[in-house]
């Protein structure tokens, strides 16, 4: 059980007070919510004392199966011509392992989701997609104008590497690196030049994917072609130089394809806080005196339209929910320091990143449900104005498993199984798998990863299975699985959107905290007595059991404790003070 009591409270931006139209909206949007879903009720809180929460007190996705989300939900049209089998897949209408079971049509008022899924096999989870939760979208291998079938509203990305600043600057006679040398040139003139960036009016945003890295202060010293040797003042006007280069190349495109027509411009690449994942329980975050920051965020800040800091998985663990948050949350931090509050959408992608070259078992495995399921609506009490989905499956389908020789795959539905000349075993969901072969029959040879057995996940000593192709493809997850958890993810706050758009964030227990000691997961978002509470426990999801939250002190009124059950499902609460 986690105690919180006021002194650990680690951020609270609420006010008791809202203006009387957001209280007349959000008290339609409960009402509305009440009348749809049998049993949901507003938690009615006194001045202080104990109030234990039961699950049934709660708003779970299960709640929301056929339940209508929307007054006005978006109906797509038929596309104008038959679709390449190529860029479709073969599962019936609504069986694709992307549709999200019972989940009506709806779009959000309040936020703006954008889909980015490229690659083979997708065009019919697009059509799913944008009327699920996401409106903005981006067409792979078809143009908007050939997908009139849209609903109405629909916007449309491009996005692509479109500057690769690691040959663009060789090419112009400089180092690679040498972004001190920017400083002289007129770079916008330069980036005004460059054909990728011309505007195209079928589009209504324009992402720019460079992820060019740079040099820290230590890393920087060390050079050869630093001024090692030269006065204090001298070295730290050429730092300068390459800070102000360095962001530069992420300013002038933005301003070139600006002055060429572009709105609503954001990068890849550049985020105000770099992503971390290491470390990230201790990170102390200033910005009065973060250097990046101070350096050539601030700049590049004032440059875009939109954000898109990467929230991206790396590794197969309970703490990537609270991953995602704390690196939001540190995001956050800093923008909420400007005058201008810009819409931030951070980018998720419902595979495992790998954490590093090489072989490694998890990479490109689909994060479990309830994870992605969390991630996804969580996202919504951090402040962000929306959220990403990106993947790629290139020439692949990621809508069946990929069984060939030497490949990784995960179980979606436990079975038993018996080892050659062994006893047969339970599977469970999300076990690994490793292909050894799969021979002319339609037999597949396949060993159970260890996770302990380190980055490969298997030795030569460990038993074999056998199972028929048949058999054995039903029961593994494809990698669009998680694709439905998200969608179920935005459906989640779907009926709380304008509460969670017009309240504020309140952090009862820091994420990175939640991170570093593996917590069950609790966040918040007040407007006037209204508190929408969200649990999740990442654990259960990896084997654990339910746990419960204690908040003391609930929302600085002394003597009220909160007692919340956090599990499997991301649960949602809303309570009102008296």
């Amino acid at each position: 059980m986690l105690r919180i009591t006021a002194i650990m409270v680690a951020l609270l931006l609420c006010v008791a007070v809202a203006p009387a139209q957001d209280m007349a909206q959000a008290e339609a949007e409960l009402a509305t919510l009440a009348e749809r879903v049998d049993g949901f009720a507003v938690i009615d809180l006194p001045p202080e004392g104990d109030v234990g929460l039961r699950v049934d007190a709660s708003l779970t996705i299960d709640d929301l199966r056929g339940v209508t989300l929307d007054e006005d939900p978006p109906v797509p049209g038929e596309p104008a011509e038959d679709w390449d089998p190529r860029m479709t897949d073969d599962w019936p209408e609504g069986e694709a392992p992307y549709v999200a079971a019972d989940i009506e049509p709806f779009r959000f008022r309040w936020f703006s989701n954008e889909f980015s899924y490229g690659g083979w096999h997708n065009w019919a989870m697009h059509d799913y997609a944008i009327t699920h939760g996401f409106n903005v979208l981006y067409p792979y291998n078809h143009a908007p104008e050939d997908w009139t079938h849209v609903p109405e509203g629909t916007r449309w990305l491009r996005w692509g590497g479109l500057i690769d600043w690691h040959t663009w600057l060789p090419e112009h006679g400089i180092e690679d690196g040498r972004y001190d040398q920017l400083v002289d040139l007129d770079l916008l003139d330069l980036m005004q030049q460059e054909e990728t960036l011309a505007h195209d009016p079928r589009f209504d945003q324009l992402m720019i994917d460079m992820e060019h890295g740079l040099l820290g202060p230590d890393k920087l010293r060390e050079q050869e072609w630093y001024p090692a040797d030269a006065p204090e003042a001298e070295r730290a006007a050429f730092e300068e130089r390459y800070y102000q280069g360095y962001a530069q190349t992420n300013i002038a495109p933005i301003e070139a394809a600006r002055r060429k027509g572009w709105r609503d411009l954001s990068i890849y690449g550049r985020q105000p806080f770099g992503r971390t994942y290491w470390g990230l329980e201790e990170v102390a975050l200033d910005p009065a005196t973060d250097w990046a920051w101070n350096s050539f965020g601030k700049a590049i800040y004032a440059a875009v339209d939109i954000l898109n800091p990467s929230v991206y998985c790396f590794y197969w663990t309970p703490r990537n929910v609270a991953y995602t948050l704390a690196n939001l949350d540190l995001n956050m931090r800093l923008v909420r320091t400007m005058a201008e509050q810009k819409p931030v959408r951070p980018y998720y992608w419902t595979l495992l990143h790998g954490g590093g070259g090489g072989e490694r078992w998890w990479r490109g495995l689909p994060i479990p449900d309830e994870d992605v399921r969390a991630m996804t609506a969580l996202c919504f009490f951090t402040g962000c104005d929306g959220l990403v989905l990106w993947n790629w499956s290139g020439t692949g389908n990621h809508h069946r498993p990929q069984i060939e020789a030497g490949a990784y795959v995960m179980v979606g539905t436990a079975f038993e199984a018996a080892p050659e000349g062994g006893e047969p075993q339970s599977i469970a969901r999300y076990r690994a798998l490793r292909i050894d072969e799969v021979d002319d029959d339609g037999t597949v040879r396949f060993r159970l990863v260890d996770p302990e057995a380190g980055d490969i996940g298997v030795t030569d000593d460990q038993p074999a299975f056998a199972m028929a192709r048949d058999e054995l493809e039903p029961l593994l997850r494809p990698q669009s699985a998680p694709v439905a958890a998200m969608i179920e993810g935005l459906a989640l706050v779907r009926p709380l959107e304008y509460i969670l758009r017009h309240g504020e964030v309140a952090i009862d227990v820091s994420a990175q905290e939640q991170f570093g000691q593996e917590l069950p997961i609790v966040r918040r978002v007040q407007l006037g007595p209204y508190h929408v509470v969200a649990t999740y426990d990442p654990l259960c999801a990896h084997g654990g059991e339910p746990r419960r939250i204690v908040l003391e002190d609930f929302a600085g009124h002394a003597g009220l404790t909160l007692d919340l059950p956090a599990d499997a499902q991301t649960r949602i609460f809303v309570a009102r003070e008296g």
